[in-house]
């Protein structure tokens, strides 16, 4: 087989593969009952995920502890939110919201996209942020982990460097065989997934569902909205 036109395709798993939205909102709905006439959840997780992606770090240099970082990104997104939490509820919200992450679904034309670009012989695996079983229970609960092989999954905690740094892209490219120019990355976080990849050297495809705006200056291989738009894109 000539393998001198085969890509390296990677994805991130949160928010990319399945709808990280839907087990965060059920989790507030079931601790807080909030007054959801003026509430608009994709905006406050997103929130979320902003304070958890400041927060990683001092995670991931031991400066936190895992639960803190976790309850801490509650507290701070829901106070930036105009809305109040104490440590028992973001506590409460937070074990609701693992407690769904394992029964989740990918996201529509995700799995026929991943079983595409195995079935013409492309490279295809996983770059994540996040604890190490954790992520991996995600996998096995969408099934992914019957599709990609471990070698070709990357978890952040594992392999001790994060996301947006480059040096997690590079990393998988040495230990896969693969080089940055022939390797593409889809993600739907700007600064994690698209500015870190880039910055690789990468091609990337920015998954932007909801419409957020570009918070750099940098610009991705190709935008889409779903995966029947990821399907038309002109990558193989």
């Amino acid at each position: 087989m000539d393998n001198s036109n085969k890509l390296a395709v990677f994805f991130d798993l949160d928010d990319t593969l399945y709808d990280h939205l839907v087990p965060f909102r059920e989790a507030v709905r079931e601790v807080l009952a909030p007054d959801e006439s003026d509430l608009n959840y994709a905006d406050l997780f997103y929130t979320v995920r902003h304070h958890s992606d400041l927060l990683w770090p001092k995670y991931l240099q031991g400066e936190l502890e895992l639960e803190e970082t976790r309850v801490l990104r509650l507290e701070l997104a829901f106070a930036e939110y105009g809305l109040e939490l104490s440590r028992g509820q973001a506590e409460q919200v937070q074990a609701a919201y693992i407690g769904r992450q394992y029964t989740i679904e990918m996201i529509d034309g995700v799995e026929a996209q991943l079983r595409r670009f195995i079935a013409l012989g492309h490279k295809v695996g996983i770059i994540t942020n996040g604890p190490e079983e954790h992520q991996m229970n995600k996998l096995r609960g969408l099934g992914i982990d019957k599709l990609i092989p471990p070698e070709m999954i990357f978890i952040s905690d594992a392999v001790g460097l994060a996301k947006p740094d480059p040096a997690i892209f590079e990393h998988v490219n040495r230990v896969t065989g693969t080089t940055a120019d022939n390797s593409l990355y889809v993600g739907d976080t700007w600064d994690n997934d698209v500015v870190g990849a880039l910055s690789a050297g990468w091609k990337v495809c920015w998954y932007n569902p909801r419409g957020r705006q570009p918070r750099t200056e940098h610009v991705p291989s190709h935008t889409f909205t779903n995966y029947q738009e990821f399907s038309e894109l002109p990558l193989i």
